[in-house]
């Protein structure tokens, strides 16, 4: 039997999917994540960031996703001044750290450098599934009624691809596909989007590596959105499968 799964391509000459970024190192997944996919939706639908419906969206959508293109991973080094706040609950400044905010003021400002990992030129087919077909179509705006301003069709604010430097180059949302069984399927039978170099194009890989959500799967991610000060995330379950390119179309790139 088949059911409703929706289609996000997610290309940009640079993606950042964290998993651990909560201080100075910002370091990137090699695949996008749970939580950065919902994040994505939220800025399209209209969510703002403590909105507890991001939670439900986390719980309600099955999140997988194929790697077309790995992509090179490269660290940048940045610069950040200002009165910086530590894991213990102090703030840095330039003679040491202080209690307040306000103490801190007192002294001159910290700068400290923050490592932070993209990934260049990398292409995702994320495949979402749901129980609930209403919400999918709310999401890809392909039904009329909608609690929510926006959709990734018509997304209220701009979307990103981890961070907001990251900025996609093409419209992440690919189609509401009816034709699946599932995402193993989707992932079967969609076509492959090679890069713009004729050379790598015309070499597709023999196999893609996908991750698919499962709560039977044997590995696990901590990536699942939950609201905390903190930022830290829950855990969930996938599985990871290899796809034969062999079977699948290549679609013809256009550049107009």
């Amino acid at each position: 039997m088949t059911r409703p799964i929706l289609l996000l391509r997610l290309e940009g000459p640079m993606q950042s999917w964290g998993t651990r970024s909560r201080w100075d190192v910002r370091e990137s997944a090699a695949e996008p994540t749970k939580s950065g996919v919902i994040g994505l939706i939220g800025c399209a639908l209209g969510l703002k960031r403590k909105d507890k419906t991001l939670e439900m969206l986390d719980h309600e959508v099955e999140f997988s996703v194929r790697i077309d293109r790995p992509g090179i991973m490269a660290t940048d080094y940045h610069t950040v001044t200002g009165y910086h706040l530590t894991a213990g609950g102090q703030y840095k400044h330039g003679g040491g750290t202080a209690s307040t905010l306000a103490t801190a003021m007192e002294h001159s400002e910290s700068t400290i450098i923050s490592p932070r990992d993209y990934l260049h030129d990398a292409s995702f087919l994320v495949a979402l599934s749901s129980g609930s077909e209403e919400l999918l179509g709310q999401i890809a705006g392909t039904v009329r009624e909608s609690p929510w301003p926006g959709n990734l069709q018509s997304p209220f604010w701009p979307v990103s691809l981890g961070r907001k430097s990251c900025v996609p180059s093409r419209p992440p949302f690919e189609r509401l596909a009816e034709e699946y069984e599932n995402a193993e399927d989707a992932f079967s039978r969609e076509p492959w989007v090679p890069p713009l170099s004729p050379k790598s194009a015309a070499r597709p890989p023999k196999k893609l590596v996908a991750w698919v959500e499962s709560k039977e799967g044997e590995y696990e991610r901590q990536d699942a959105l939950r609201l905390n000060q903190m930022r830290l995330y829950d855990y969930r379950r996938c599985r990871r499968i290899e796809i034969d390119t062999g079977p699948l179309k290549i679609l013809e790139r256009r550049i107009s």
